[in-house]
């Protein structure tokens, strides 16, 4: 069994219509006229498929395709259909559209499930809509850790909080509805666009993730002032920074990263640090490690610098590294040799709803290519004959976890 190039490409067209910045690229924000649009379309395709389909308390959309086994817990597939301001037709519904295509396969070719499968399309996934720290909603609300709270904090770029949109969506929020039980979900697995060049520097067809990294972000405000240097400041933070990074002996990568901004009193930069060695987070305290090498500076320079946590709302910073379904991988990898298909492990950092799963059941995540690595911008591309090959890897790891082997 294979996916249909020619309907995903399609499905993929479409949705790129559905944008508030026709010619500049995608934009398709949580709870706006076109996410309703695109909901309503992925919705009239579910409907062709006898899928049983339902909304949770955030309204996150499912399609449920029933297995032989009632009560089980199912194996669950899918990804965002949001995207950033200005951004591409891929990140994220390349996931949604090929777990679609999985399900129109199966359906087709009267495939019988034991455990439930459910197809899962998010619509809040991206932080940068309502502020640094506030996406992957969706996810947050499955796993219980989205809060009322979190929903009045931040504004989008219109001013209204997450809540005021969702109402004007016309969705009344009920956190505790959203929740899934423990042992509800049998896997969670998710194809998303790499996000970056490694697959095409490499010319690999498929990226199997085993580990995402723990991240931690921070970031710096330098003031300009009268006969202070914030070159030589940041020159000197950047010292002590990789100064720490070597006496780490490798557990911990870091980049320092200049942030634009319009702000003409201060110089903003991005501190980022990233392990896959979850005991070093336990040990050391990166907050007041870092905020000790800025006393340092202010000291040797004069100049008035404040530090701020980019945290995700209601999660440690650094967040403890992912670990993905060992298992799967391997399946994936056989599967991937079975088709002809070229693939690498590739242990990425970007954040996904994959990501905030790996705590709650086995998660897995693929990717596929992005021509140039670019992302988050009109350019951003992938060849629909990659996303073809992602949806047929997915498609053949869920014909094997979906069936009771026992």
């Amino acid at each position: 069994m294979q996916t249909h190039l020619e309907r995903i490409k399609k499905d993929l067209e479409v949705l790129a219509t559905y944008t508030s910045t026709p010619g500049f690229g995608v934009t398709r924000s949580s709870y706006s006229k076109e996410d309703k649009q695109a909901r309503e379309y992925l919705i009239r395709e579910m409907e062709k498929l006898n899928l049983k389909i339902y909304e949770d308390g955030i309204s996150t959309l499912f399609g449920r395709k029933e297995g032989t086994m009632t009560d089980a817990p199912v194996v669950m597939i899918g990804s965002h259909y949001d995207s950033v301001v200005n951004g591409g037709a891929f990140d994220g519904p390349v996931g949604c559209i090929a777990a679609l295509e999985v399900l129109r396969v199966l359906e087709e070719n009267h495939f019988i499930n034991d455990y439930p499968i459910e197809l899962i399309l998010m619509n809040a996934e991206e932080g940068a809509t309502f502020g640094q720290g506030s996406g992957v909603t969706n996810s947050r609300g499955m796993l219980g850790t989205l809060t009322m709270e979190e929903l009045t904090m931040k504004r989008n770029r219109f001013g209204q909080t997450k809540l005021e949109a969702m109402k004007e969506y016309g969705l009344v929020p009920n956190l505790e509805s959203a929740k899934r039980k423990p042992g509800s979900i049998k896997n969670f697995i998710e194809v998303h666009v790499e996000q970056g060049p490694i697959l095409e520097n490499e010319n690999k067809d498929i990226g199997l993730v085993g580990f995402v990294p723990g991240i931690g972000r921070y970031k710096l405000c330098l003031f300009k002032e009268e006969n202070n240097d914030t070159k030589t400041a940041i020159d000197y933070f950047n010292a002590l920074f990789d100064e720490m990074l070597k006496s780490l002996k490798n557990k911990i990568t870091g980049i320092i990263i200049p942030l634009s901004t319009d702000n003409d009193n201060c110089i903003e930069y991005k501190v980022e640090i990233r392990t896959l060695n979850k005991e070093i987070i336990e040990q050391i305290d990166f907050k007041n490690k870092i905020n000790d090498m800025v006393n340092i500076v202010i000291q040797k320079t004069g100049l008035h610098i404040e530090l701020e946590e980019m945290a995700r709302i209601n999660y440690p910073n650094p967040t403890p590294p992912s670990i993905m379904n060992k298992e799967n991988v391997e399946k994936m990898e056989r599967i991937c040799n079975k088709l002809g298909y070229s693939y690498m492990i590739l242990n990425d950092g970007s954040g996904h709803d994959a990501m905030m799963m790996t705590e709650f059941t086995d998660t897995n995540m693929l990717y596929v290519p992005s021509v140039g690595g670019l992302t988050h911008c009109p350019e951003e591309w992938t060849d629909y004959e990659d996303i073809k090959k992602g949806a047929d890897v997915l498609l053949h790891l869920v014909m094997d976890i979906a069936v009771n082997k026992r």
